[in-house]
Formats: structure tokens, sequence, C-alpha cells
């Protein structure tokens, strides 16, 4: 979770659209267990482990300063000459990878999450964070490609898989257009305790479903999302399994008015990624014709 200002204790909810790093920076440099945020342990000697951390505090503190105000390239200026060593310490490159990730440079953020793994591959939310940004790129591939590497060493080391891990790779193999895969690993997701993920797991199956043309499961899986809570993309999605029912009923013409008022609303969105589908999607309606 990213801080807030002034108190970094609490957090803010992300966006439905763009939520990807899951763990958190703070203020404070020695954390319990249970905050999940660990530092490195390194071979140095003492006197010069304890001359690292004090320079390492010092930039922390600086560049977390920026972060809150949300000045991210000063925030990196602040950083960089702390991490220029393999050794840096986790919080300062996590800190980093926030910073690029707020910045829309994915590949950065991955990069410093790359380097906290060399020496903390069980860092919580880590495995996560990688496959989401890689996602957020568009290097889907890639995102599966480490999305079964995680899940592979986890299983291997009898660990549990994360509920999160199993999202982030079923939206990855979704936009990789394997729409089947991505639906056992959406079904796995949504048996999460935590509401968000359990609720993004029923947006991703029902996705999938629309994917395979399995409608009728499709509108079951949008329903227990709608149960959850309010979202304008429900009404795309419904919009979605409507017209698809109308094409496999042939086109009646009936319908075509419905579906194109459905579409049309929704191309009014405030929400750019919904009124743009929306308004390719009732074109695309008007035209339609039977084969």
């Amino acid at each position: 979770m990213l801080p807030t200002s002034g108190n970094s204790h609490h957090t803010v909810r992300q966006p439905e659209f763009n939520r990807f790093l899951l763990f958190g920076v703070s203020r404070r440099r020695a954390l319990p267990v249970m905050r999940c945020l660990l530092l490195i342990i390194t071979t140095l000697p003492l006197t010069t482990l304890a001359a690292q951390k004090s320079d390492g505090k010092a930039a922390y503190e600086r560049a977390l300063a920026y972060y809150e105000q949300k000045n991210y390239d000063s925030c990196l200026i602040a950083i960089k000459p702390a991490i220029k060593d393999k050794g840096s310490d986790a919080e300062l490159r996590v800190l980093a990878a926030h910073c690029h990730a707020a910045k829309k440079n994915y590949a950065d953020a991955v990069a410093h999450l790359r380097a906290v793994a060399e020496d903390n591959a069980d860092r919580p939310g880590l495995r996560e964070d990688i496959v989401a940004l890689l996602f957020a790129q568009g290097r889907y591939k890639e995102a599966r490609k480490a999305g079964y590497t995680f899940i592979e060493e986890l299983k291997d080391a009898d660990k549990p898989v994360s509920a999160q891990l199993s999202l982030n790779l079923a939206r990855a193999e979704l936009a990789y257009g394997n729409a089947a895969a991505a639906l056992s690993l959406a079904r796995d997701a949504k048996q999460s305790a935590d509401a968000q993920t359990k609720y993004q797991g029923l947006i991703t199956e029902t996705r999938a479903l629309i994917a395979l043309a399995n409608l009728t499961e499709a509108d079951i899986a949008l329903s227990f999302a709608e149960s959850m809570r309010e979202a304008e993309l429900h009404a795309l999605l419904r919009a979605t399994i409507a017209e698809l029912t109308w094409a496999k009923d042939k086109f009646p013409e009936d319908k075509r008015a419905e579906i194109v008022a459905q579409y049309e609303k929704l191309s009014r969105s405030e929400n750019t990624e919904i009124r743009t589908a929306a308004q390719k999607n009732v074109e695309r309606v008007k035209t339609a014709k039977a084969p």
C-alpha cells in the first residue's frame, strides 16, 4: 500500500484500474514483522554498516518527504546516491519503485523490485507487484512467465500461493488471450478473504467467461460482484453480455436499440476507459448485421 501524507500508518485504496504495489513505505526504520517491511542484513563490518544505515535513513527521510508531496523526481534524486550499491537498503528501493510506478515508469519500478528480490524473494507483496507492473507495461508474456515461476517456487517450498498473485497472473493470461487459464486463476483469487481481491477475482472471472462466450455463468459471476459494491464497470460488462447474447440470437432488430442505449449512456462516462470502450461498442452494434 502507498503511504499517506502526515501518517504512514494509514493507507489509501488505490484505483481499481491501477492497483499495483502491495507493500508500503514508512518513516520508521525498524518495523515489526507484522508490518511486513523487512530490512536487508549485510555482512559489512559493524562500523561500516552503522554508517550505511545512518546515511540510508537520512536519504530515506528526505526522499519520503518529497514522495508525500508527490514530487517524484526530487524523491528519486534524493534516493539515487544511497542505492548505487547492490546491498542498498530494501526500503529505499521500494520507495524508488513507488516513485517510478507513480510516474508510470513501470520498467524502472520492476528493476528496483527485482533488485530487492535478489536478497529477499519472500518479502511480502514482492512477487505480486512484479507481475502487476509487467502487466501494466503490456508485457503480458513476461508477466505470465514471472507469475508461473513464482508459483512454482512457492509450491516447491511448500508455501501458499497468494490470491493476489493468482489474480495478477489471471489478468496477464486474459490479456494474452488465454481465457481458460485466466478463468481457473480468477476462481482461485475470488476465494480470498480480502474483499478487494475477492471482488477483482469475480470481475476477472466475468471477463474470462465473456471471452469464452459462457454468458450464463458470466451473468452469475457479475451478479456476485454487483452484490459487493456499486461500480460503473458493471454496466459495461452487462451491456457486453447483452450484446453477445443478441449476436448469438442472430441480431434481432427489436433488441438493437436497447443495447445501443446502454452503450450510449456509458459513452458519457467520466471514466476515460469506460467511455472509450462504450463509444467503440456502440458503433459496432449500430452497424452489426446477421451473416
